[in-house]
């Protein structure tokens, strides 16, 4: 039997089985996107699939110290929402 892999959330810091995030990467061109197969290519990161968790990591730059880059405010509240609106909505696996 395998073991289940854990990951960190990077919102609270939690540790969960990584079938219980989110993911998403920040792409070569600088742009983010959800990661639902966890195989995209580009920096990933995980969180909760909670509100909370989401506010906290788009609240600073924090989500650029984790993706090694320098994105925009613009850029950072637009995926903000979108995640937002996934995790309200219920479609989080079907991303």
């Amino acid at each position: 039997m395998a073991a289940m892999p854990i990951r960190t959330c990077i919102g609270c810091r939690g540790k969960f089985p990584k079938k219980d995030l989110l993911r998403f990467v920040r792409d070569a061109a600088g742009s983010l996107q959800t990661d639902p197969t966890g195989k995209l290519p580009g920096r990933g990161a995980y969180v909760c699939q909670s509100q909370a968790c989401i506010n906290v990591t788009f609240k600073s730059q924090k989500i650029n110290n984790h993706l090694r880059s320098n994105l925009s405010r613009q850029v950072i509240d637009s995926f903000k929402q979108e995640l937002l609106s996934l995790v309200s909505h219920g479609n989080v696996k079907g991303v």
